[in-house]
């Protein structure tokens, strides 16, 4: 049994890497407002030009954007607009239906929040510190809560014969997720069925 769990947590582990790499080549929208340059991406140099917009991978979008040479033109997300999905999520819940989630949803708001630490560790200003703390506290407690009920319902799905219109609402980390889940039940069905046939 102990080599199964651990065989369970390097597909957990290896789930997880594949979602993050996706995430980090995803590309994005950026502004660049550093010097005119060129960057090899992806089998080819592009021309960087101050003042103007480029798609680039994520990963390469926050190196610019670390360097003070670009603005990624993602809008942050809003406690509220979670909140606003997990009340939708919850009201919904015996249903085999979902809000859509854009992208990769959760990852982008890692990345806001982690952000959001940093910056927080950098204020002087004692009552912007505590504002900056609870938009955390309440942007993580709420995407917990918004990724707690959508769990129970991908739970619920891994059991059922669904149709793409479902799954089309997931975002990117649930559908990877969801993947795993569906195929360890279906090799673990097969197994079982197979057995019984030949008794």
């Amino acid at each position: 049994m102990l080599e199964l769990t651990g065989l369970l947590e390097l597909i957990g582990l290896l789930g997880v890497r594949v979602i993050e790499r996706d995430y980090e080549e995803e590309e994005v929208k950026v502004a660049y407002m550093g010097p005119s340059t060129s960057l090899f991406v992806e089998d080819d140099f592009v021309e960087l030009v101050k003042g103007a917009e480029y798609t680039l991978p994520r990963w390469l979008a926050k190196f610019l954007s670390e360097k003070g040479v670009a603005r990624i033109q993602e809008a942050p997300v809003e406690e509220t607009m979670v909140a606003r999905l997990q009340f939708n999520e919850s009201r919904s819940r015996g249903q085999l239906k979902f809000e859509k989630l854009q992208g990769y949803f959760y990852s982008r708001i890692r990345d806001q929040v982690s952000s959001m630490f940093r910056s927080y560790k950098e204020i002087n200003d004692l009552s912007k510190a505590h504002q900056v703390l609870q938009s955390i506290t309440k942007l993580s407690t709420a995407t917990r809560d918004l990724y707690k009920t959508r769990l129970t319902k991908i739970l619920n799905i891994v059991t059922s014969e669904i149709g793409p219109d479902v799954l089309a609402n997931l975002s990117e980390e649930e559908k990877q997720l969801y993947s795993i889940l569906r195929t360890i039940l279906d090799l673990y069905n097969s197994m079982v069925f197979e057995v019984e046939k030949h008794e």
